[in-house]
């Protein structure tokens, strides 16, 4: 699954935010900026989005709770994929009209990826990284010993 848009609807100090990433020869997108900048809200939101929101947030410092909404455009391998999440216990997976739409698809595109190893692979921050670099070096993890056996 690729993210062709992010919508920051209300989620932090965002309101009405759209980061567009357009499709190229190599198809990386890094999200950089400077401290307080929003890289790591926005790295949450997409967690959020994908995953559900966890019972709590810190993320409901403007907006209350029922209101934070993330949403994304994505490149599904069946085909594009539109799709919101709201903050609740129940249909908190909605279309762009705001009703609530089955997450079987939403499922089948994450293959497999929970919010954890979402992290370790496709959102690598400051902290993750060296963390991942230290448990590289002592090959205590799976990508450790893979990394050393392929040595």
């Amino acid at each position: 699954m690729r993210f062709a848009e992010l919508h920051l609807i209300r989620y932090g100090r965002f309101d009405d935010c759209r980061l567009v990433f357009p499709r190229g020869d190599h198809d990386l997108q890094l999200i950089v900026g400077p401290n307080e900048a929003g890289k790591s809200t926005t790295l949450e939101a997409v967690s959020d989005l994908l995953f559900g929101f966890e019972p709590r947030t810190k993320f409901a410092f403007r907006f209350p709770q029922p209101q934070l909404r993330v949403g994304a455009l994505t490149e599904a391998p069946d085909g594009p994929l539109e799709v919101r999440r709201r903050k609740g216990n129940v249909d908190t997976l909605l279309n762009f009209a705001d009703q609530p739409v089955d997450g079987a698809r939403l499922t089948a595109a994450l293959a497999g990826q929970t919010r954890e190893s979402f992290k370790r692979m496709f959102g690598l921050d400051h902290a993750r990284l060296r963390a991942g670099g230290q448990a590289i070096l002592a090959a205590t993890d799976d990508v450790g010993a893979a990394i050393f056996s392929a040595g």
